[in-house]
């Protein structure tokens, strides 16, 4: 049996791991997923590529807003967090260039980094403001520059997503029963769907069973976003019982903006994934 002390240590470690997977793992999002090397991680798009289904779906030019819920208390500032990722690619040789800065409702001034790439982490002091978006259009800027061209268009950002029943330090799971998952629709869903994923925790699994296996490939459906969907008893079984998982949801809009030095897209996608879910029989 896991202490407690143990299991809390695991849990942040497995939340951040995960947070750190959803963030940039969006791009690299496939029916079985593997693991891939942190090098080929880009904060992209995978969400809306599956909902799309356009496996092709690569952006060269993009801003994406990305809200992520790890559901320990129903919309607690802690549970929250949004990040805005940005990258302009050169038409002719692929490499990152400087698109001035982006702005976000005319107020939030981001700067470009490292490599001409594009981050900010909302903080305590502006995470107010940026829950405040969810489920509402907001202005975003890109200033341009000689390689970009500027463009001002609006972006919805999706409803923040509440799993039901899962607002709980742990849960647990059968792996031979149905799975009943409720959230709260989003009436204005760009797509209508939402992409739902039950993701196999290794580390915690195997610290909790050495005999768990060292990794479970992930169950990855495309649902209607109607609040409601079940998780086939059949497919559950391919996680042993005493292992651990968690089941994230995740929706988004994506719109495609012409310009004269090329398309960018504005990207935004909400997600939210449960804590550490204990599978039993």
């Amino acid at each position: 049996m896991i202490s407690k002390n143990c299991f809390i240590k695991y849990k942040k470690l497995c939340v951040t791991a995960l947070y750190i997977f959803v963030a940039l793992f969006v791009y690299s999002c496939r029916k079985d997923i593997e693991a891939i090397p942190a090098k080929s991680y880009d904060p992209t798009v995978g969400v809306v590529s599956q909902l799309k289904d356009d496996q092709a779906f690569m952006p060269g030019k993009y801003i994406f807003f990305q809200v992520l819920q790890q559901p320990d208390a129903i919309d607690s500032a802690a549970s929250v967090s949004i990040n805005v990722f940005g990258k302009f690619s050169s038409d002719i040789n692929g490499t990152p260039v400087n698109a001035g800065n982006i702005l976000i409702d005319h107020s939030l001034a981001i700067n470009s980094g490292p490599g001409n790439v594009y981050q900010y982490t909302y903080d305590q002091n502006s995470l107010s403001k940026g829950k405040a978006s969810m489920g509402h259009y907001i202005d975003v800027q890109v200033e341009g520059s000689n390689a970009v061209e500027p463009l001002t268009k609006k972006l919805y950002v999706p409803v923040p997503i509440f799993l039901k029943d899962l607002y709980k330090s742990v849960s647990t799971i059968s792996n031979n029963k149905s799975y009943h998952v409720s959230w709260n629709a989003d009436p204005q869903n760009m797509f209508g769907k939402v992409l739902i994923q039950v993701d196999y925790y290794a580390g915690l699994s195997v610290y909790h069973n050495a005999a768990n296996p060292a990794s479970v490939k992930s169950l990855v459906y495309v649902a209607a976003d109607n609040g409601n969907f079940v998780i086939p008893a059949a497919d559950l079984q391919r996680f042993p019982v005493s292992s651990y998982v968690s089941i994230s949801i995740s929706r988004a809009t994506d719109n495609s903006w012409p310009t004269a030095k090329g398309t960018i897209e504005y990207i935004a996608v909400s997600s939210s994934l449960s804590s550490p879910i204990l599978v039993e029989n």
